[in-house]
C-alpha cells in the first residue's frame, strides 16, 4: 500500500516525519519527495482518451436526463426520472 500527503507546513513535516520514523522497524518506508510530479500522468494519452470518454458519457447522461424529463420515449428505461436518479445515489 502507498499513502501521499502533502504538508507544506514545515514544522508539522518534521513532527509527522519524527513519528512515521518510529515504524520503520515494523517495515515502513518512507520516500520523500519536495513535489509530486503529475504531469507526466496529466498528458499521456490514456488519460486523455480516458477523460474525453468520460465527458461524453456524462454528456450523453445529461441529454438522457433531459429526454427523460420531457417525457421522451426514445430513452431506454424502464422507469422514471425519480428511480433512475434514486439508482445514480
Amino acid at each position: 500500500m502507498q499513502l501521499t500527503i502533502n504538508i507544506s507546513n514545515e514544522q508539522l513535516f518534521d513532527k509527522i516525519l519524527w513519528f512515521l520514523n518510529s515504524f520503520k522497524n515494523q517495515g515502513l518506508e518512507i520516500v520523500e519527495s519536495k513535489q509530486l510530479d503529475t504531469s507526466k500522468f496529466d498528458n499521456s494519452e490514456e488519460v486523455i482518451a480516458d477523460k474525453e470518454s468520460t465527458l461524453s458519457s456524462f454528456r450523453d447522461a445529461i441529454k438522457d436526463v433531459k429526454k427523460l424529463k420531457d417525457r421522451d420515449n426514445s430513452v431506454l428505461y424502464n422507469g422514471s426520472l425519480d428511480e433512475m436518479m434514486s439508482e445514480l445515489r
